[in-house]
């Protein structure tokens, strides 16, 4: 090598270290917005020493100013507050699903006994149509997957969704499918699951199912097709943290409806009480009353919370430990779960006070709270089994329902009156 090639070579080592430092000076003083183009972030920060569950939320990025979502109960409508345009709510929409998980056609979203076009009738509650009534959360093309961000520093958790990966703290846990690739969509059953006498449905005007085991639930909602299961654990959590971060409060029945949390009687000749599914089909995206005897409907989706439990996958406790599996496969032992930190010594039950959120969601450490105060939902525990669990509640659990209400006292052979399941869809790979 030539002499003068290596002055060259340091020359343009040199011009290169250079700019990589003025160019690292020049984004540590650009803003975020614009060093990372067409990216919204949507987040709340969290007190724990603060009891009230609306003032110890408080909004942080593309949140801050913000006017929350939630119910009027005055005018019987609901108040989109400033996120009807959010991309999360935006391309969310109601569909009508056939079982090889090819979407067929979009409901009314005000009426779903209709298509579209608001005239032509729909199948949502027709038991032999091939497939399953859906809410859709499309992030496919420009339109943003819901990617999530959960941690805590010191006494504040924090959570946060985007429309892009921001960082790598942001997961899409929802989308992954059993063989480990990515989908674009997530589809959540628009009613808890009904029995056709081979799958768990999700139809309006049936009765509920109820009676049956874990196994048993998995095996009926798999009997759809593939890519058909029960609810999850990382989809739980998320619907969640959505439901929070727009209704800036950890009261998500005064947000959004008290849920049917009463009307429980001990005669199966009435179904116990529960209520058929599809009593909102008249209604849009979200609803809900404040008296207990009504169901509850978020982002399509009726029986969030109230009605009858759903169980769901990824989410264990095992003497007293709480697992957590974020993406499938799933399994009921506990087999390739991880330890989320938070172990309890003794039986027991409470309302929810301290929670920890992290890269395995929200999770209950500590009781103590109230119907009014803290997450305002119950929880349940059992440290002697090996527990799987449910979600959301039932019509004789009153104001201890909610959308963080979660219950880890029973195991996967358990069935009872007020137990089912609701069956979801893992986005098909394209052919």
């Amino acid at each position: 090598m030539a002499s003068g090639d290596l002055i060259t070579k340091v020359a343009d080592k040199d011009t290169l270290d250079r700019t990589y430092a003025n160019t690292n000076a020049i984004l540590a003083a650009v803003g975020e917005d614009v060093r990372v183009k067409g990216a919204k972030r949507y987040g709340v920060k969290i007190n724990k020493n603060d009891s009230n569950p609306a003032t110890r939320c408080t909004y942080l990025f593309d949140a801050v100013g913000m006017k929350p979502a939630g119910m009027n109960y005055t005018t019987g409508a609901f108040d989109f507050g400033d996120w009807g345009d959010v991309f999360f709510v935006k391309n969310n929409y109601p569909a009508m699903v056939k079982y090889n998980g090819t979407e067929d056609y979009k409901l009314d979203p005000n009426d779903h006994t209709k298509k579209e076009d608001g005239t032509t009738p729909s199948d949502v509650s027709n038991t032999a149509y091939g497939g399953n009534a859906m809410s859709v959360f499309d992030g496919s093309g420009d339109k943003g997957k819901i990617w999530l961000s959960q941690f805590e520093i010191g006494n504040y958790e924090y959570m946060i969704i985007s429309n892009i990966q921001y960082d790598e703290s942001y997961n899409d846990d929802a989308y992954i499918r059993e063989d480990g690739s990515h989908a674009d969509k997530l589809y959540y059953p628009m009613f808890g699951g009904s029995y056709d006498g081979t799958r768990i449905r999700s139809l309006a005007g049936q009765t509920l199912m109820y009676n049956t085991n874990a196994s048993t639930e998995i095996t009926r909602a798999k009997a759809n097709g593939a890519g058909w299961n029960i609810g999850t654990w990382s989809k739980r959590n998320l619907m969640n943290c959505m439901l929070l971060i727009m209704s800036k409060t950890d009261n998500s029945q005064t947000a959004f409806g008290q849920g049917q949390t009463s009307g429980y009687v001990n005669d199966a000749s009435v179904n116990y009480g529960h209520l058929a599914t599809g009593t909102l089909t008249g209604r849009g995206q979200f609803f809900g009353y404040n008296d207990t005897t009504h169901e509850v409907k978020v982002f399509y989706i009726e029986k969030c919370w109230g009605n009858r439990w759903d169980r769901i996958n990824g989410l264990l406790m095992i003497g007293g430990e709480i697992l957590a599996k974020m993406k499938p496969p799933y399994n009921l032992t506990g087999s390739g779960y991880e330890k989320v930190g938070i172990q309890f010594k003794e039986t027991g039950n409470g309302y929810q006070k301290e929670t920890k959120s992290g890269r395995y969601g929200r999770i209950v450490k500590t009781t103590g709270g109230s119907s009014s105060t803290y997450t305002c939902d119950y929880f349940w525990w059992n440290a002697g089994i090996t527990a799987v669990a449910l979600v959301g509640g039932s019509c004789s659990n009153g104001t201890n329902c909610g959308a963080a209400f979660v219950y880890l006292d029973n195991s996967a052979g358990v069935a009872g009156w007020n137990i089912g399941a609701s069956v979801f869809l893992e986005q098909p790979i394209a052919a």
